[in-house]
């Protein structure tokens, strides 16, 4: 199996090995950096006065103390110049690796840095997890990658839209990490990653254990029996691409084909930029919606979670508990939840459990 490395996971490595280790001349300079003893001198200074005064037995255990936090003070502040010293060289050499990545890769050899990167204790997605599918795992430059027929891992769509349409139009084999499924219940945090096979998304296929249910925050609100308003989740550039899909004709066509069944108000949201993009489960709690349609986006999860049915018409991990087809807008789905959860709860994990094999080896028991 192929692993494609990213330049961006490439360069992180180049930063780690390189820009974490100081040369001797970075170690001479630190080791150069001036002591202030600024707050041992005031001290010595006071002992001194107390001394000449005659007060110094009478404050000898004070003194001794005060002295004492004034060091502590001085090696306090010189440490912290020490560390904003290496900090700051640290940075220098990461830029200078970032902006001349070309220039290095080229300098070392593409096959050695991965060769390095292989047997080194770094982890990253795609080695890590790839590593622990197939300890014999070729690691390669993701833009090296050509043999299509070839198994291989990969991470995110970015980039690899022309791998993943050509991978899932002509069913060859790859194993697949993005994003998990319930990340708008952790905040800001990323927490949740899910790995696939021969697919992006995963199917809800399986009778799991209940064992895992304790990864969720919170479990979703009742489902919904009301509302107003049908939301329409639009797919982004790069799930588009994947599925041949033109936003505009697609858009259209929904529409067309919800005024056959129904008069309620549609309502389109499209993929923008996630600083510029509004909480979409903190919306889904607040509005009256009747159903969420979307292609499979993971939006559709957080409707769920928001207790609003969903129209999902491609593969994803809430295909057992929604509808499939526009004509279904009547009928929609309210389904028990509780198998979905435990399989929901098999199908996404943490960085952690990336790296030791957990995943793989609850992909490979349920999922494959």
């Amino acid at each position: 199996m192929k692993a494609l490395i990213s330049d961006k996971e490439i360069a992180n490595f180049l930063v780690t090995t390189i820009a974490n280790s100081f040369s001797d001349a970075d170690i001479e300079t630190a080791l150069s950096l001036e002591y202030n003893e600024q707050e041992t001198g005031n001290e010595i200074l006071n002992i001194i006065e107390k001394r000449d005064a005659g007060k110094i037995d009478k404050f000898k255990d004070k003194l001794k103390g005060k002295l004492r936090l004034a060091v502590d003070r001085d090696l306090r502040a010189h440490i912290e110049k020490l560390q904003n010293f290496l900090n700051n060289t640290r940075k220098r050499k990461e830029y200078v690796i970032r902006q001349n990545f070309s220039k290095i890769v080229e300098k070392l050899g593409v096959e050695n840095i991965l060769d390095l990167y292989k047997l080194s204790d770094e982890h990253g997605f795609v080695k890590s997890v790839g590593l622990q599918i197939d300890e014999n795992t070729q690691l390669v430059r993701r833009s090296t990658y050509q043999n299509s027929l070839d198994d291989c891992i990969l991470r995110n769509t970015t980039g690899n839209e022309n791998i993943l349409v050509d991978k899932i139009d002509n069913a060859l084999p790859f194993w697949f990490i993005d994003s998990g499924y319930t990340n708008f219940l952790e905040g800001k945090q990323k927490k949740w990653h899910r790995l696939t096979r021969n697919h992006i998304h995963q199917l809800p296929t399986f009778q799991p254990p209940v064992d895992r249910l304790s990864i969720f925050k919170e479990f979703p609100k009742p489902w919904r029996t009301g509302g107003s308003d049908i939301l329409i989740i639009e797919p982004g550039p790069f799930s588009a691409a994947i599925f041949h899909v033109d936003v505009q004709q697609w858009r259209n066509a929904i529409e067309s084909e919800l005024r056959k069944y129904t008069d309620k108000p549609i309502k389109f949201r499209p993929k923008i930029d996630k600083k510029n993009r509004q909480s979409l489960y903190q919306e889904l709690l607040n509005e009256d919606y009747y159903c969420v349609i979307n292609i499979n986006s993971n939006a559709a999860t957080e409707a769920v979670w928001a207790g609003i049915p969903i129209i999902t018409l491609d593969r994803h991990i809430t295909n057992s508990i929604s509808r499939s087809k526009i004509s279904e807008i009547n009928d929609l789905a309210r389904p028990h939840l509780a198998n979905w959860l435990c399989m929901l709860s098999y199908s996404q994990f943490t960085y952690n459990e990336l790296i030791n094999g957990t995943a793989s080896a609850i992909i490979k028991n349920y999922h494959v």
